[in-house]
């Protein structure tokens, strides 16, 4: 079997969808429902400030981290119990198409979490529009009004370029920790823990040595996009790996 085939892997995107299809569906309403809580919080928050572009902001943020980690380490969210992944096993494509189809469902789940936050922050505004039309704003058009959307769109190509190679890391890590760790629920939680340890380990590092030369941006953008091909290949071979014992983590 070829390792990639165009027209196997489009009827294995079309199995991937309507099996995942449900779960999606009732993940992006729970989402809905979180998205609109927090909202709430927010706007409650800005109403007792006076920089509420940071609000607004840390409201984007949050549902763009989230849409990262979900992405990344939710990539088998859908396959819950042995006959999913026995199911899986059992169809006729390579494990490269298996890969490509689990991260594809993946990333709708990134498109839920944007259509949650949107949802939730248009929801807010419609219900403070009707009650005070004077405090009715959209959280999103405070993002847009914000010193740190400015400073992406104003910033210069290389120093736009390291914050996506970071941001892809980040995610690539999250990717990892999904195929490493077999708890499809709580993974992320796990993969969280495992770079704050691997961090605080880093800094504890740097602080012991005392480094006093300066490392150029360039090579860091290099090093992010190095691990993020490095992160891809290992989720994959993990993922190759994987067995329908039970087990905590995919080894």
């Amino acid at each position: 079997m070829k390792n990639f085939n165009i027209k196997r892997f489009k009827c294995l995107l079309r199995w991937t969808y309507e099996h995942d299809r449900a779960e999606f569906v009732k993940s992006t309403l729970w989402g809905i429902i979180g998205m609109i809580l927090c909202v709430v919080l927010i706007q409650w928050g800005q109403s007792h400030t006076e920089t509420p572009n940071k609000v607004g902001m840390m409201a984007m943020l949050l549902g763009f981290l989230t849409a990262i980690v979900i992405t990344g380490s939710n990539m088998h969210y859908c396959m819950k119990t042995r006959d999913d992944w026995r199911m899986l096993s059992v169809l006729p494509a390579s494990n490269l198409e298996k890969f490509l189809a689990r991260y594809a469902s993946s990333l709708l789940m990134m498109v839920g979490v944007f259509v949650a936050l949107a949802v939730a922050d248009v929801t807010q505004y419609l219900v403070i529009l009707v009650l005070n039309s004077e405090k009715a704003t959209l959280l999103g058009n405070y993002f847009l009004h914000s010193s740190a959307f400015h400073m992406i769109t104003d910033g210069s190509f290389a120093g736009n370029v390291g914050i996506a190679s970071f941001v892809l890391m980040l995610h690539s890590c999250y990717l990892v920790g999904g195929n490493f760790f077999r708890n499809t629920k709580y993974g992320w939680v796990f993969t969280t823990m495992t770079l704050v340890l691997l961090g605080v380990l880093l800094g504890s590092l740097l602080a012991w040595l005392k480094p006093e030369f300066s490392v150029p941006a360039q090579f860091l953008t290099a090093l992010c996009l190095l691990v993020t091909v490095f992160n891809y290949w290992l989720a994959y071979r993990l993922f190759c790996r994987r067995q329908l014992i039970d087990k905590f983590v995919n080894l």
